[in-house]
């Protein structure tokens, strides 16, 4: 089972450094556009990331901070980095040695600027959506950017899990990296939906919390087959398998 993931846009080290730690797997496609980013000025920056002035200011100074090579004295594993709405139903710093390397193996985390960063992957901190329209010699748009080499270590990945199933917990802005038609096993879209006022839907700030505490549910029950993940139960969630699919599972909060 691998679990696909998107990034936050938050994204502050918390103390904690694991002793086993990886490389991003892209490093020369990163660099690349990192590269690129610097090459653009603060206007140009806030015209791509359509940021207010003092984002900008502190996207631009993040940019030119972005000097390779990786190491654990200048950045932090992916991990212990992101801290938006669905990393924030984890909790990597308490995580055990097992666990932590549960996730280096069954968790990718699809990121603009990365591709793909595993849960231990050195980072730099950056800000660069998917869905950015960024434009160079090599690339018309990050999917086309990205897509080919995405969707090629997505299949290595699956090859060596035991179910050879991917789990997308990722927004649709992200998984549109992933070429679904070239995947080699089975994706399983997850669907959350809560109940508000009488009417079962799908909130987007609820559902990103629940993608988070699935994948914690993941790890803290080492779960290698997927259909275990059925069993989730947290915050008051339940599997429906009335209304679920083979390739979407639904999932609904009352």
């Amino acid at each position: 089972m691998l679990i696909l993931l998107s990034p936050s846009k938050t994204q502050k080290p918390i103390n904690r450094h694991f002793p086993h730690f990886s490389l991003p797997v892209f490093n020369k496609k990163t660099l690349y556009l990192a590269n690129y980013l610097k090459s653009l000025d603060k206007t140009e920056i806030r015209k791509l990331m359509k940021t207010s002035e003092k984002l900008t200011e502190n996207t631009f100074r993040q940019i030119q901070s972005f000097s390779p090579p990786f190491s654990i004295e200048k950045t932090q594993q992916a991990i212990f980095t992101f801290q938006g709405d669905a990393f924030f139903q984890m909790t990597p710093k308490s995580y055990s040695e097992e666990e932590l390397l549960y996730l280096q193996e069954h968790l990718c985390i699809l990121s603009g600027l990365y591709g793909i960063l595993r849960p231990l992957d050195l980072m730099f901190p950056y800000r660069l959506e998917m869905g950015a329209k960024l434009t160079s010699e090599k690339t018309t748009n990050l999917y086309h950017y990205w897509s080919d080499v995405v969707t090629d270590y997505i299949n290595s990945s699956l090859a060596e899990t035991k179910s050879q199933t991917g789990v997308n917990l990722a927004s649709v802005e992200y998984f549109k990296t992933v070429n679904r038609k070239h995947i080699e096993g089975e994706i399983i879209t997850i669907v959350f939906r809560q109940h508000k006022n009488g009417v079962c839907k799908t909130i987007p700030i609820y559902s990103k919390r629940a993608r988070g505490l699935m994948t914690h549910f993941a790890v803290t029950h080492l779960i290698e087959e997927v259909n275990n993940l059925k069993s989730f139960n947290l915050d008051g969630y339940s599997y429906r398998k009335e209304e679920s699919t083979k390739e979407t599972w639904v999932f609904d909060k009352k």
